[in-house]
Order: C-alpha cells, then structure tokens, then sequence
C-alpha cells in the first residue's frame, strides 16, 4: 500500500514538472522579443560592412536603444530609395538608415525622438573654382534616390539640376570624376567620409536646412507602440552620453547628439 501511495506521489511529482517546464519555457519564449530594422548597409559612417560585419553611427544607436527595452535586433539590408517600400509593405519594423524628419515623412510614418542633428552642405571636386554653395546656381548636383537635399537647395533659391544614384558612393565617385558638380549631404558625414577616405573633395561655404534625424515606424498600432518605448530608450541614451560618445567615434570627433 506504501509503494502504491509512493509511485503516485512520484507521478504527481512528475506531472508537474513538465507543466512548470512547459509554463518555463513559453515564458523564456515570449521575453525573446526580436525587432527588424532595415538600413542601407552602404552608407559610412552611419551604417556601412566591415569585414562583413554591420556597423556605423545609426546601427550602433538602433542595436543600443533596442537592448534599453528589451529587444534584440534583426538587420536587413536596401538601397536608400528601397528602404520605405520595406517598411510599407510590413517587411520589417523600423528604419534607421540617417532618415531626415520632414513635414512630408510625418504624414506617412511615426519617428522616434530625434539621435542626431545635422545641417546639409555640398562638397565638390578640390581642382573645382567653387568656394559657395551660391556659386552652384545652375550647376549640376548628384543625389542619391530618395535624398532631400537638392530639394533643399532649391528652396534656398539656388536653382540646380539633380542627378541620381542609387547610392552615396556613385554621388561621390560622380563628382571625383567630374560627372557632376557637387554632391550635398550633411556636413558631418561629409567631412567624415572625405577624412576616412582621403578624397580629393572639398566642403564649401555655406551650411542650410537644419534636420534631425530618427528612427521610422509605421503609422499603425505597432508603430505607435515602437515609437512610445524607443522615445524612452533614447532618452536614456542621451541622458547617459551613450548617443554623444557614439557620434564622437563615427563622426572624427563631432558630437551630433544635440542642436
């Protein structure tokens, strides 16, 4: 009768240790929350591949917000001009790729609060007797697909012509090359990578168009879910300095975390 009332203590036992294990494990399950971002993967020194690896200014800050709330992060990567069309279609979760807030995007996206402050500028080729952004009036400007600078211009009275490439590095090769006249971008990224790379290119006078730049959600319930805790994450990264250190390392010692 003891051995009986023994085995059946065992069992019960037993039968609850599955349950706990099973109750463990869904719990573990649901903590492992992954996020996917996209970014261009091209574009020094906010995101670009070392030795195979995904790195730059906008990766680390995406990568260091995610882990403040509990996320772990999933890369893919586009050209610039793709990177709406993947978040639109519900391919992954968020951008952070050196996205320009504008009244345009707000319409269409949620952002985080901003990580990075910048003004545009326009580099040229060295040999080039230009010296003013004004003295690019009626000269030819390389864009990359879905940029927002020569727009910029344009608005700034400085009538140019735009020609686009699918990416920064054809922009600048165009303007190396003489293909075109400038090629405009902010001026940290610029300076970072003409230092970096050691071009024969130049910034002129003239800085314009204030911009912050954030990372991109959808305009849906997840979105605005996204947006609320990595509001919060950045917060924190900006009250800790992590945002500021982090533009000293990419940008040759600029801080672009505040105005």
């Amino acid at each position: 009768m003891k051995r009986k009332r023994l085995l059946g203590y065992l069992a019960i036992i037993f039968t609850l240790g599955i349950v706990l294990t099973g109750c463990s494990n869904k719990a573990s399950g649901d903590t492992d929350k992954t996020i996917k971002i996209v970014t261009t993967g091209v574009s020094f020194p906010g995101s670009y591949k070392e030795n195979n690896q995904l790195k730059g200014f906008d990766v680390e800050v995406a990568k260091a917000a995610a882990k403040k709330i509990g996320y772990k992060v999933q890369f893919t990567t586009t050209s610039f001009d793709g990177l709406f069309g993947q978040l639109q279609s519900g391919k992954v979760d968020a951008i952070a790729s050196n996205v320009t807030v504008t009244p345009e995007r707000e319409k269409q996206f949620y952002f985080s609060k901003p990580y990075g402050y910048f003004s545009s500028a326009v580099a040229v080729n060295k040999s080039a007797d230009i010296n003013d952004i004004k003295d690019l009036k009626g000269k030819t400007i390389a864009a990359t697909v879905g940029s927002i600078q020569v727009q910029q211009m344009k608005d700034l009275g400085i009538d140019v012509k735009a020609k686009t490439y699918d990416d920064r590095e054809g922009a600048m090769n165009a303007v190396i090359n003489k293909q075109t006249d400038g090629y405009s971008n902010a001026k940290p990224i610029l300076a970072a990578v003409i230092k970096q790379k050691n071009l024969p290119l130049k910034i002129v006078k003239g800085e314009f168009s204030p911009s912050t730049i954030a990372i991109t959600f959808n305009k849906d319930s997840n979105g605005k879910e996204l947006q609320k805790k990595f509001n919060k994450a950045i917060d924190e990264l900006q009250a800790d300095g992590t945002i500021s250190k982090l533009s000293k390392e990419y940008f040759a010692g600029i801080d672009v975390s505040s105005k």
